[in-house]
């Protein structure tokens, strides 16, 4: 098959506290790797008042997520999301190509990541010593 780019936006129950919406993010970016999915970039755009109540919610937690995957994987997505409660409303598109700076800020982040790791463990061997 060929892999192909998509977009989702999910909207989380923004009841939720900080760390089980992190953990729920995780398990969306899990479940895209799991099926053989790469994904590209992750944004949280945070809590916004929803056009319509839903769910007796008129807030949510706003996130789009970027990926690479079989088509097959949206299926496995949209089945996840339509059983999962705290996912309010989802939607997925396909994309042509992801936008350069997404993967230009995706590669500054990475660095970033690297060199506070390198910084941390040179910390680290100095406390050792």
């Amino acid at each position: 098959m060929h892999v192909r780019s998509y977009e989702t936006v999910v909207i989380i129950d923004s009841k939720l506290e900080e760390a089980p919406l992190d953990e729920e993010i995780t398990t969306i970016e899990g479940l895209i790797s799991s099926n053989q999915g790469e994904v590209v970039h992750t944004e949280r755009w945070g809590n916004r008042k929803l056009s319509y109540e839903i769910n007796d919610t008129h807030q949510g937690f706003y996130t789009l997520i970027r990926y690479d995957g079989e088509p097959e994987l949206v299926d496995v997505l949209d089945r996840s999301f339509k059983l999962n409660n705290r996912v309010l409303r989802h939607m997925t598109k396909r994309v042509r190509k992801h936008p350069a700076h997404v993967y230009e800020k995706a590669e500054q982040i990475e660095k970033a990541e690297q060199a506070e790791k390198a910084e941390q463990a040179e910390k680290d061997k100095g406390a050792e010593s």
